[in-house]
């Protein structure tokens, strides 16, 4: 069974998303155990620094992490390498104990940012999440759930 490789994309500048990016990878390596493979790998990158297709080669997963407290972050996110159908991509906003009734249009203006780039809507799993363990562990199974049968492919 191959390994499950994903991409992370954060935006450092904000410590909403680094938290929520931090709990994300914790809850991959706890679902990727417990669902028989052996390991994960995760390939961390600046959401908003140039991007290295290289050092994503084999990622199936690519995940964009942009706090609320940064929104201008959302205009960062784009298929790393070009929009391909044998990828799944994550839309995270991290939030607060108390979200702004903003965020929601945040997350939304990511997704459109990755179904601009040429990505199909039902290959983007959007999420408004917390820096709390069984929020982002929930998360990241529902992403290995959703990715298994792209790893058989």
């Amino acid at each position: 069974m191959p390994e499950p490789r994903v991409g992370i994309f954060v935006d450092y500048e904000s410590p909403l998303s680094r938290g929520v990016a931090e709990k994300i990878w914790s809850g991959l390596s706890v679902a990727a155990l417990d669902s028989g493979y052996t390991r994960a790998t995760a390939l961390w990158e600046s959401l908003r620094a140039t991007r290295s297709t290289e050092t994503l080669e084999g990622s199936r997963v690519h995940v964009f992490v942009v706090g609320q407290d940064r929104p201008d972050a959302i205009d960062a996110i784009a298929p790393a390498g070009g929009a391909k159908a044998t990828h799944l991509y994550g839309v995270v906003v991290a939030v607060p104990e108390r979200p702004s009734p903003l965020s929601g249009s945040l997350l939304y203006q990511g997704v459109e940012r990755l179904k601009e780039g040429g990505v199909k809507a039902g290959l983007v799993e959007p999420a408004l999440l917390h820096a709390l363990p069984g929020e982002c562990e929930s998360y990241a199974r529902r992403l290995l759930e959703r990715l298994a049968p792209l790893l058989e492919a």
